[in-house]
């Protein structure tokens, strides 16, 4: 059962990605979040299917689309990435801040 689900879904993934390999390189590049999203559900999905009871992927085997369907849904969820990364920037632009000033100010960015 495995081995069936996991050709699936290596079968899902290359029809995905012959339809990206299609477009213009600008369309590539307006799709790259969702490019990169795409591998990254790919790749978890297979890893995971070891983990994964036969009566499971007996029932995933009967949904198609499973790759569109979770980044669709994964769009629609809250991301605390963009959230994180802003904290990061923040955060570095504080320590560059400190660095370059010295210590006499603290570097936070707000007045």
């Amino acid at each position: 059962m495995k081995e069936h689900f996991l050709d699936r879904l290596y079968g899902e993934y290359q029809e995905y990605k012959a339809s990206v390999l299609g477009c213009t390189n600008a369309e590539i590049y307006d799709r790259c979040y969702e490019i990169d999203a795409m591998a990254n559900f790919y790749e978890i999905l297979a890893e995971k299917t070891e983990e994964l009871s036969d009566d499971i992927l007996e029932t995933l085997l009967q949904y198609r689309g499973i790759l569109s369907k979770m980044y669709q849904v994964w769009l629609k969820k809250y991301s605390s990435c963009y959230s994180e990364m802003q904290q990061h920037v923040e955060d570095e632009i504080q320590g560059f801040v400190k660095e370059l000033r010295g210590d006499e100010k603290d570097g936070k960015l707000h007045k």
